[in-house]
């Protein structure tokens, strides 16, 4: 009788068949237990807290619909982030940005958290105007780290103007 038949095990031949499968693993070739081991700490190293240290140079840009937006990339990341390592993972204030732009020349400030979107696109976007007809201009973008710096530290939107 054959208990699995898309396999074609019967029951007398199950429990020795798979008791071949755990025989042959000690025998297993060098190269892919290598292999293996690699596999399994890339993504070890994958799930480490990373600190970003630095930002890119922000990208103003025009989408499909006319509207414009403001792109912030991280540059450099360090995984050297010691006992702080847990506060680097959490989803929200950790990353932050004041951005300074004025729209047909009214001047604008926005205070930003852009942890979550950094932790889960690998960028930030932020919809700077949108109307097609919109002129913007006068962009200033300042970074600062939530966790590492004191609130009283933080950039104020007064600092714009």
């Amino acid at each position: 009788i054959l208990i699995y038949p898309e396999v074609g095990i019967d029951t007398y031949r199950a429990p020795t068949y798979i008791r071949n499968i755990f025989l042959k693993l000690p025998y297993m070739k060098l190269s892919k237990i290598v292999l293996t081991l690699t596999i399994i700490m890339s993504f070890v190293s994958i799930a480490q807290a990373q600190k970003i240290v630095q930002f890119s140079q922000y990208k103003i840009y025009k989408n499909e619909y006319g509207h414009t937006k403001i792109r912030i990339e991280p540059h450099t990341r360090n995984t050297d982030v010691g006992a702080d390592a847990s506060k680097y993972q959490k989803s929200s204030n950790v990353y932050g940005v004041l951005i300074c732009y004025s729209i047909n020349g009214e001047k604008k400030a926005k205070l930003l958290d852009m942890t979550y979107k950094l932790k889960n696109k690998g960028y930030y976007e932020y919809g700077l105007s949108y109307s097609s007809n919109s002129k913007v201009g006068s962009v200033s973008v300042t970074y600062f780290n939530m966790v590492d710096d004191p609130e009283s530290k933080w950039p104020k939107k007064g600092d714009c103007f």
